[in-house]
């Protein structure tokens, strides 16, 4: 995907969008013949269809895979969408917005780049399919939320950039910006998806949601990934599959209150609080995954929380492994073909996310929070570097950037430095303590940090003495010039021995 232009995004944050308030009420203009097969959807969605996966699991499959494929006797097929439907394509956020809402069974074709005002969330109805045409369709500035609905399939779309500047924790009133909201609904697919730098969650699946797969989408760039629970009860299904998640800090997933849940084949690289975490009653099964580089990648929160693994593959990657046994197998509910490990990291950078996906990255990347920059957090732009398959700078523009920044093994060489050269224009703050994790890690070799300010702002409320670290490095061939350091010292130890 190329990067994102400098330009900025409208200010308007947490709009929402439903069947009784369109945008602009524009309708969106009839395409294709109804769609009345699966295969038939496909060929207007424009994706290869002949891919298999080393197991033999076709990469683009017609129907859906995991518990969205599960028959019950209101949805004898599964998740089926808009199948059978009237077929409508959408250039515009408007004819988006009114096509989505619409009580009758819809397949919607994104074409194209519709950008929304930003945090603008759009409703989704039952019966629906929101599908992306050939290559670059995408969401920008938006998200989609399913409330109470079901029978609903997302695919071949990238949403992105809901991001709110200095806001990098999610935490503002004005931001709740998730990139697929599901609250209460069951029989979702989504599929070839792509998430990057949004405000809140990339997806949030929610409420006593069942019947839910999510399955080749990339999560990318952020803080808060892929949240599941917000409930007391345990009837949550799930399934994981073939997704990679890279750069990103925590909910890779969260998997909370879930009855079953199954993760296989998915690739994590790049996660700086956690991997996938199995909390309140769940019962996990984790299978045939990778984790590179990833702090706690599979752990328990709770004393009724279970996981159990079957043949997955770590490196570089510390902390919790877990395998306590679970009591339920996903199995009994649906047939699945796994993919070998070995062949995960290749088979995911060529097939996960969107058709035809790229990114772009330039050799020098602008971080500035006013919108004319690259991106608006270094967190962002330190992704997109190690990435890269070139050498990045990344030029910080002035502000207060409040983020949790690790620069990933096999980043050497990587230069991050101040735009103006005067490092208190460039603050770099977070707060925890040094047992959670430093502001800024650095797992690579040779990396330069120039004209920066690095701050842990821990307090110790319990009158304690916890050490904090601003900066935290493996070795000493990181450089500093002119970085100053506050809230505690410069740690040299490797947090993964």
């Amino acid at each position: 995907m190329p990067s994102v232009p400098r330009r900025s995004l409208p200010a308007l944050a947490g709009a929402s969008v439903g069947a009784a308030a369109v945008l602009a009420g524009i309708a969106p203009a009839l395409a294709r013949p109804t769609a009345t097969t699966p295969d038939g959807v496909l060929a207007l969605m424009r994706v290869p269809t002949g891919r298999s996966g080393a197991g033999g699991g076709r990469v683009w499959s017609p129907r859906p895979t995991g518990f969205a494929s599960v028959p019950t006797p209101e949805l004898p097929e599964g998740t089926t969408g808009g199948l059978g439907g009237r077929v409508v394509t959408v250039t515009t956020a408007d004819a988006l917005a009114e096509a989505i809402a619409a009580d009758e069974p819809t397949v919607v074709l994104v074409s194209g780049t519709i950008e929304f005002p930003s945090g603008t969330i759009t409703d989704v109805s039952a019966n629906t399919s929101i599908v992306g045409v050939g290559r670059g369709a995408e969401i920008v500035g938006g998200g989609l939320r399913l409330l109470e609905v079901s029978n609903v399939i997302i695919r071949n779309l990238t949403v992105r950039d809901s991001f709110v500047a200095g806001d990098w924790d999610g935490k503002f009133e004005t931001n709740d910006n998730d990139g697929i909201r599901v609250d209460t609904s069951h029989h979702v697919w989504i599929d070839h998806c792509e998430f990057a730098r949004l405000g809140d969650g990339q997806v949030d699946i929610r409420k006593d949601s069942t019947d839910v797969t999510v399955s080749w989408s990339l999560f990318r760039d952020h803080n808060k990934t892929l949240g599941v629970g917000w409930t007391d009860n345990l009837v949550t299904t799930l399934t994981l599959h073939h997704n990679r998640f890279s750069n990103v800090h925590q909910r890779n997933g969260s998997i909370d209150q879930v009855k079953i849940g199954h993760v296989y084949n998915c690739w994590l690289a790049g996660a700086s609080s956690y991997g996938m975490a199995s909390r309140g009653a769940t019962e996990l099964l984790i299978e045939h995954s990778v984790f590179d580089a990833v702090r706690n990648p599979i752990g328990t929160s709770d004393e009724q929380s279970r996981v159990a693994q079957n043949g997955n593959l770590r490196t570089d990657s510390w902390g919790d492994w877990e395998d306590t046994g679970i009591d339920v197998d996903p199995a009994d509910h649906y047939d699945y073909d796994l993919d070998p490990v070995d062949q995960v990291r290749d088979l995911l950078t060529r097939h996960a996310g969107p058709h035809g996906r790229t990114e772009r990255t330039p050799r020098r990347l602008h971080v500035s929070q006013d919108g004319t920059g690259d991106v608006s957090s270094i967190h962002a732009a330190v992704g997109a570097a190690w990435r890269s398959p070139h050498p990045v700078e990344i030029i910080v523009h002035p502000g207060i950037y409040r983020e949790v920044i690790s620069v990933w093994p096999g980043c050497d060489g990587l230069e991050i430095r101040g735009a103006s050269g005067d490092p208190a224009d460039v603050v770099v703050t977070y707060d925890k303590p040094a047992t959670d994790w430093a502001t800024v890690t650095v797992f690579a070799r040779d990396v330069v940090l120039a004209a920066l300010t690095l701050e842990n702002a821990y307090e110790d409320d319990t009158g304690g003495d916890r050490a904090a670290y601003p900066l935290r490095s493996i070795d000493d061939t990181l450089r500093l010039e002119d970085v100053e350091l506050t809230g505690g010292p410069w740690e040299i130890s490797d947090p993964r021995l």
